[in-house]
């Protein structure tokens, strides 16, 4: 009775790994892109160095986003027209701009040192 219930329970186990390894069937879901005009892209650099800034905070129309490992961002749905963007990090002096999200770019924005 022992082997048939260890048998059983090998057989149930094999038979799961077997069903969670097989693939799952597409599904057929179309990905939507938008491009906003209300968007701005841009990259923040040490003043004096040149250097990127991973873990800088932009903040603007009550979002807050970091930038990434090489200084870039992205920050999307903001004021249309002009918008203010505070750009802040540890040991940086503090630095606000304007820009207009209907015809900028990609931005790059330098931070002095305190």
């Amino acid at each position: 009775m022992k082997k048939f219930m260890m048998l059983s329970i090998v057989s149930l186990l094999f038979v799961a790994i077997q069903l969670s390894a097989e693939p799952k069937p597409a599904t057929s879901s179309a990905a939507v892109v938008s491009v906003e005009n209300n968007s701005v892209k841009g990259t923040v650099l040490d003043k004096l160095t040149k250097e990127t800034l991973a873990g800088a905070v932009i903040t603007a129309n009550n979002q807050k986003v970091y930038t990434d490992l090489d200084g870039n961002f992205a920050i999307s749905n903001l004021c249309g027209g002009k918008c203010q963007l505070k750009i802040s990090m540890i040991s940086y002096e503090d630095l606000t701009i304007d820009i207009d999200t209907n015809n900028s770019k990609k931005i790059e924005v330098k931070l002095q040192q305190r």
